[in-house]
């Protein structure tokens, strides 16, 4: 069965983002894991344990008040609750260990500042640092059965064929188009060569290879997107500086923090 990690701060941002996981997964047979993190803002207070089992009653009310409400659109779903104490990033870590999740899924508000990011600022480490698919998505994004995916690349092959196996399962499952495109920089590539790589992890679909060209990545990608009316944006991230390219700062901002589509991020860490 599929495992899918489903974070919440409680926030209407992160209540849309498990509806549309939800409802992109309602008629397969999926094991939802909904996930809260609270960790204590100061410490040496006598208080603290105290504080603390209040943080964990207020955590564990909240989960099962978001399962209610996720349970009246979907009643048939399986949710398991998980409250856990600790930052943000090591409970992600510990989760992806236990739970063992092929895809975690978590919201964007499409603010301004970097720190209105779901869950807060060390909600982008995890894009940045988490070595698990994820699926970004807007806050007031609503589940479209994606017809056309967008896969932003560079060209280069997939190190681990594994890691491409949430688009495949979409892709597949939706019978969508995948469509590459290349913001590749100024590097020489063999383009058949590359293509044909490239494919070969994507049996069965139908693929199509763009180019687009521009100094502003971001707005290139979301403009190829919006002409060809797709649906989600795939990025890869190999630790290279393709991502680093596509993840500086100003680029972000936009396609995170300003998103128009929801944002599949795979991590090819090989």
């Amino acid at each position: 069965m599929k495992r899918i990690l489903l974070l919440t701060d409680f926030s209407d941002t992160a209540r849309n983002a498990a509806m549309y996981a939800l409802k992109m997964f309602e008629n397969e047979k999926v094991y939802f894991d909904l996930l809260n993190a609270y960790d204590l803002e100061f410490s040496g207070s006598p208080y603290i344990m105290q504080v603390k089992e209040e943080l964990a009653e207020e955590s564990l009310k909240g989960l099962k008040n978001e399962l209610s409400l996720l349970h009246r659109r979907f009643p048939n779903a399986r949710v398991e609750l998980a409250s856990r104490f600790g930052n943000l990033m090591e409970v992600v870590q510990n989760e992806i260990i236990d739970f063992k999740p092929e895809l975690i899924v978590m919201g964007c508000r499409g603010e301004t500042a970097l720190e209105n990011f779901l869950l807060g600022s060390n909600a982008y480490e995890v894009v940045k640092h988490v070595n698990a698919a994820l699926l970004v998505v807007p806050k007031h994004a609503k589940f479209k059965k994606p017809d056309k995916i967008v896969f932003a690349t560079d060209l280069k092959d997939i190190k681990v064929d594994e890691v491409v196996e949430p688009l495949r399962d979409l892709s597949h499952h939706f019978h969508a188009d995948l469509m590459f495109v290349n913001v590749l920089e100024d590097d020489y590539v063999n383009r058949l060569e590359a293509e044909s790589k490239i494919a070969s992890h994507f049996e069965g679909l139908n693929l199509s290879f763009n180019f687009i060209e521009g100094e502003d990545v971001s707005n290139g990608i979301l403009k190829f997107m919006d002409e060809n009316d797709a649906d989600i944006v795939t990025l890869v991230r190999h630790n290279e500086s393709f991502f680093e390219r596509l993840f500086h700062p100003s680029v972000t901002k936009k396609m995170v923090l300003h998103p128009e589509h929801p944002m599949l991020i795979l991590h090819d860490e090989a």
